[in-house]
């Protein structure tokens, strides 16, 4: 699988961090916000400060730190404001806001934090619906990763009706047009996972990619309703979706332990409830790729109705092929028409 010819895209945003001391504060970067805001996703364990991240010498530069923040949250369950303390601090940019674009090329050039055999940390890459913001739940929620474009009420097994919060059903509010589908789909150029278990030992037995391991993941809903794989199984003949061709040999495969969550908000209908799927796959790293610079690239292709195409999503590193998810096979599991509408709206990066 050859990489696309460079020569056919236009450069739209670029950043080479060549001038030391920029700073990411709310409003102070034309292009990058750094957070300064609690994470209280997926058990985050620390807060997102701009103060840890810095340009210097030609490289921007992401720290974690083992310091302590104090400060205001909401408690869940009462809803009343009080103080919490976390122990460690890092930072995530995002171009929320800031940028956008529709198909094309996206590639950084990227060492990897920390040690390759020491977990803990979770570096990633990726691309957000842009009607979404990460950690900002009560903009994912109900939104993140759905593509439907299609108000599907009536149908109790697939009904769209209250469950993608901003839908294809009737939304004449907020300044938002009338049935016109929105959501969040996710693209994730990389999520890393370090740690000490190889191939074919412990949670990774029945694979041949080990710790450590970049996953390469589109993230859409609603998913497949049914006849899925078990996590941590190989899926049986049409379990799972067609279109998916992996590098040679053993370092790419697909990612058969997570296929996505089964999503239920407390309250909810049983209509409410719906799979956000991964459709992913993980490539093994090794030390080198902590220890020097590496480029991590995805090509977005949109789906074409004049040439007969559902578009692709492929990934490299370093030109090295790793995954392509073919538009046919979303569109053959019924997210037809919902991914080709989707496709047509922005997403903003976020490293």
């Amino acid at each position: 699988m050859n990489p696309s010819n460079f020569n056919n895209y236009e450069l739209v945003f670029s950043d080479e961090f060549n001038q030391d001391g920029r700073s990411f504060q709310d409003g102070a970067d034309p292009k990058w916000t750094a957070l300064d805001k609690n994470d209280y996703t997926n058990g985050a364990l620390h807060y997102y400060t701009p103060n840890n991240v810095k340009t210097e010498n030609g490289a921007l530069i992401i720290e974690t730190k083992a310091e302590d923040t104090t400060f205001v949250g909401v408690n869940d369950k009462t809803l009343d404001s009080q103080m919490y303390q976390k122990h460690f601090t890092s930072s995530m940019l995002q171009t929320w806001n800031k940028f956008c674009f529709t198909g094309g090329i996206v590639e950084a050039e990227i060492q990897l934090p920390g040690k390759h055999n020491v977990a803990g940390l979770w570096p990633a890459f990726w691309l957000l619906g842009n009607i979404a913001r990460h950690t900002y739940v009560g903009s994912t929620s109900h939104v993140w990763p759905w593509s439907s474009n299609e108000c599907m009420d009536g149908d109790s097994s697939r009904s769209a009706q209250g469950r993608q919060k901003i839908s294809g059903c009737s939304n004449a509010h907020y300044g938002m047009e009338d049935r016109f589908g929105r959501g969040a789909p996710e693209i994730d150029i990389f999520e890393v996972q370090a740690g000490p278990t190889p191939r074919n030992q412990g949670s990774f037995w029945q694979t041949s990619v080990g710790q450590p391991f970049a996953s390469t993941s589109f993230q859409v809903a609603p998913g497949k309703p049914e006849n899925r794989p078990a996590m941590g199984n190989w899926p049986d003949t049409d379990q799972w979706y067609d279109g998916l061709t992996g590098g040679e040999g053993p370092n790419s495969v697909l990612n058969t332990l997570f296929y996505g969550d089964y999503n239920h908000f407390k309250g909810d209908a049983s209509t409410k409830d719906y799979w956000s799927d991964a459709i992913s796959y993980n490539h093994q790293l090794n030390k080198r790729h902590f220890k020097g610079k590496f480029r991590y690239r995805v090509e977005w292709e949109l789906p074409d109705e004049g040439k007969g195409t559902d578009g692709y999503i492929r990934w490299y590193i370093n030109d090295q092929f790793l995954l392509e998810i073919d538009g046919s096979g979303i569109v053959g599991a019924g997210l037809g028409e919902s991914y080709r509408v989707t496709s047509e709206r922005s997403e903003r990066a976020t490293d």
